[in-house]
């Protein structure tokens, strides 16, 4: 199989586990042969808290948490070629983008895949600049 295809934010992930909308396009991405999901190492910490946060179960937050880490996606780290592209990312957006979803973008552009979420700030972000599947949010 080819490498990464696409990059998971938080929030597409947290969109498929609680079946928000935007759920059924990743629950497609992940039966597809052809992709090959991954996510930033920035998303451990964030999904980690976000699940203790929504479920407020210690055990199904780790259940959950390591089925889409440690299962269904490759980590990918991040290094100073992407923290570069981070900064010049936040520079070309139309509006804010947090500096964590810069560097979640950043990774996604640099390793040439597409980056799938459903945050609206993430959207501002010039699709010259990396390729996005945006999920419906409502």
């Amino acid at each position: 199989m080819a490498g990464i295809t696409h990059l998971f934010d938080t929030s597409a992930i947290l969109a498929h586990y609680f079946g928000e909308p935007g759920a059924a396009e990743v629950d497609q991405l992940l039966r597809s042969r052809t992709c090959r999901p991954a996510i930033s190492a920035l998303t451990i910490p964030e999904l980690k808290t976000r699940l203790l946060e929504e479920t407020r179960d210690s055990s199904e937050s780790n259940r959950v948490f390591g089925l889409y880490v440690n299962e269904l996606t490759e980590s990918i780290a991040v290094g100073r070629a992407v923290a570069d592209l981070a900064a010049r990312i936040r520079e070309a957006a139309e509006q804010r983008v947090p500096l964590v979803d810069a560097v979640i973008a950043a990774t996604a552009a640099h390793r040439e895949c597409i980056l799938v979420h459903r945050d609206p700030h993430m959207a501002a972000i010039p699709e010259d600049t990396v390729r996005q599947i945006v999920l419906a949010s409502e």
